[in-house]
């Protein structure tokens, strides 16, 4: 079982995979640092925020060996990226 910090650098590492690969996505419109906060602010107001509490929270609780909690992570990641969201629109 992780303790509170530990949860909370696996929440910060999701939400950090999750606002680049969304900001990659935003690249062709605005400059580097404009994508990312761009990104940033869009995560902030979507409900991935929450999920992605409860999710690091809940993957963190599970008491995962390092490969198994890698597995998990990356496929809490996959599940939950903001760019389906543009690709849904398109």
């Amino acid at each position: 079982m992780f303790t509170s910090a530990a949860n909370r650098i696996v929440q910060t590492g999701i939400a950090t995979v999750i606002v680049l690969e969304y900001s990659a996505f935003l690249a062709d419109d605005l400059d580097d640092l404009k994508c990312i906060e761009s990104a940033m602010e869009y995560y902030l107001k979507s409900p991935t925020a929450v999920v992605v509490e409860k999710g690091a929270e809940e993957i963190s609780r599970q008491g995962y060996d390092a490969e198994e909690l890698e597995k998990k992570i990356l496929e809490f990641i996959i599940e939950n990226r903001l760019s389906k969201d543009l690709t849904a629109k398109k």
